[in-house]
This record gives C-alpha cells, structure tokens and sequence, in this order.
C-alpha cells in the first residue's frame, strides 16, 4: 500500500454512521471513497455524501456510495477533499478540475474540512507553482479582468484545447479563467479582494478553511491538525 492510499483512507477512516460527508476530487481521494466504499460493505457504515464534481458523482454511484443533492443540505460533518497547492497553515489553491467553486461551498457547509494529498503539493507561499482559477459570469468577464489586474494580476481565460473549442466552461456555465499574482504573501487579504469582485462567482484560494490533513510523502504520511 502506498502513502497516497493511506493517506485517503486515514481520511475515510473518521466517517462515522449517520454522518453527512463532502466527497472531493482527485487521486488521493478516490482512494478515501475506495475505503469508504469497503467500510460501508465490511462494517456496514451508513452515511451519505455530497459530490463536488460529476466524475466524482459517477464514481459514487459505481462504489454503491448514497449521494444527496448539494442545495438540498445545510450541513456536513466532514468534508474530504485534495489541494493544488497547500501552505503551512493549511490555505489552499484549489480548482484545477474547474470545480472549486462547488469544492469551496461544500467545504464551507462541513463542520471540518480534511485535505488529503501528495507532499508534491506542499508550498511555502501560494501562487508558487499555480494560478488562482476563477469561476466568472460571462457577462463580467471585461469587469474582472479590469479588477484583477488593478489587484495587480494578469487573467487569461483557461481555454479547453484538443477536446473542446473555446473556453472551459464550469458546470454552472460560466467561465473559467486563470489568474496569476505570483507569490501570494498574504492570502487572506487577496481571498477578501477577490470576493468582492461583482460577477466573480467564485475563486480558488481556500483560507481558513481546512482544519485537517493527511499528506502522503516517501516517508510515509504526515497528519497536519490545527
């Protein structure tokens, strides 16, 4: 078993019976909703889940995993997702897969908020390896880029390549774009910058959100509390 599997399933490993539970995206975590699968089959652990993305919805649904719709939910016990990157107080870039903005309103619905991924993802400073993704209407894309780059960041909308023509497009239609402010030294200042844009529905930078995280690493797996 390698440190990625563990790390996933430590994660799935605090799901207790009657819990509701944010399911995220990406290799580590597929590996908590393996566990989560075979918890519900060998201890028989009943919970269910909310999705934050389609792939992951296709995949509960393949596992046998309950899934409830995501507005139909107030709240959530945990909430078990990856990182882009990931800084020593647990802030994060989300939002490569283009789902950050559904990702950052399960996160906000859980009680606590776990992140499971690779040491690869660890950082000093955000903005180190990443852009911060957005998630814009259509109609305030001139208006954001205009605010963006009075933030003094550049935007460009992420286009889709070989599979798509145009834009990549959020599953709630709107546009995905990119925005790239080099290191980002204070986090908190810039998520609050951000979330006043008018038409920016939403933007990858999680701060003060994760409260937990298993990171898998030649050595084995690290556990970040806070």
């Amino acid at each position: 078993m390698n440190s990625k599997q563990q790390a996933g399933m430590a994660a799935a490993n605090l799901v207790q019976n009657g819990m509701g539970v944010g399911l995220g995206t990406g290799s580590t975590v597929f590996f908590a909703l393996e566990r989560l699968a075979e918890r519900q089959k060998t201890e028989n652990l009943k919970f269910f889940g909310v999705s934050t993305s389609f792939s992951t919805t296709l995949l509960c649904r393949k596992m046998g995993i309950e899934l409830k719709d995501c507005g139909a939910v107030s709240h959530l016990d945990l909430a078990i997702d990856g990182a882009d990157e990931i800084d020593p107080n647990l802030n994060l870039i989300k939002g490569r897969g283009a789902a950050h903005l559904l990702e950052k309103i399960v996160a906000s619905l859980a009680g606590k908020f776990i992140v499971v991924a690779d040491s690869s993802k660890k950082v000093k400073n955000l903005g180190e390896k990443f852009p911060v993704p957005l998630e814009i209407l259509p109609s305030a894309l001139g208006l954001a880029e205009a605010k963006i780059k009075g933030l003094g960041g550049v935007l460009e909308v992420r286009m889709a390549g070989a599979s798509k023509d145009g834009p990549v497009i959020s599953d709630s239609g709107n546009i995905i774009a990119d925005a790239k402010f080099g290191l980002i030294k204070e986090p908190e200042i810039l998520c609050k910058e951000l979330d006043c844009i008018p038409g920016l529905a939403g933007h990858g930078l999680f701060v003060n959100l994760a409260k937990e995280a298993f990171i898998a690493g030649e050595a084995g797996v690290e556990h970040i509390s806070l």
